[in-house]
């Protein structure tokens, strides 16, 4: 995975790549699914949850520069993949979860890993976890519709999120990075790509026409 996905996606933190060579995987998806772990693609959980494709994933982590000093904040991580692989390169990390099943999975696997800088904490993912925060580094696993301002307004006053953009109706989004200006709001720059799903909270909302 880590040689022909993503080292050749050009992510080059050691860091990372080192995460990504040690922390295994298939401990983070169901058992059906543990013969597909290390494919490049989606990986379903059940329940309209996935892990992000490695390639996505890895290229997010490497576009917003994990600090050893920064308190991070995973948005959606299901089972805890994306935190472990972060674990070695920030200082502590915030993992919200509305599934407390995954959140429950994700504690055992970190404590197999004796992975001591990570928590897990149950509630509604679009609404950020503000009783912690700030955060110098806020990541959505998965794709949103809009900017979620009310989680941008979690971060520190240079703090920066990442998440995947796609407006209704686009098959595809674009990895997005989103810059915190202080009191000056936000700026956010397009990356690459990125055909990942909505994360459930933040799907399309259907309404009516008239």
């Amino acid at each position: 995975m880590v040689d022909c996905q993503i080292h050749t996606a050009g992510v080059v933190n050691p860091r990372l790549l080192t995460a990504f060579e040690t922390i295994p995987k298939e401990l983070f998806v169901p058992k059906t699914k543990r013969s597909i772990a290390y494919y490049d693609e989606e990986i379903p959980l059940g329940n309209e949850r996935f892990l992000l494709e490695p390639i996505i994933l890895s290229k997010m982590l490497e576009a917003v520069q994990p600090k050893p000093d920064d308190v991070v904040l995973d948005i959606g991580g299901a089972t805890g993949y994306t935190s472990a692989i972060l674990s070695s390169s920030v200082s502590t990390i915030l993992m919200l979860e509305d599934n407390q099943d995954f959140l429950d999975i994700a504690a055992r696997q970190w404590d197999n890993l004796e992975i001591c800088n990570v928590l897990g904490v149950h509630g509604d993912l679009n609404q950020g976890y503000p009783e912690k925060a700030p955060y110098d580094l806020i990541i959505i696993n998965g794709a949103v519709t809009e900017i979620p301002e009310n989680i941008t307004k979690q971060l520190t006053p240079d703090g920066r999120m990442i998440t995947i953009l796609k407006k209704p109706g686009e098959r595809v989004g674009q990895a997005t990075l989103i810059q915190s200006l202080g009191e000056n709001g936000f700026s956010s720059y397009t990356l690459f790509d990125a055909g990942s799903s909505y994360l459930p909270a933040f799907k399309p909302r259907t309404g009516f026409s008239f």
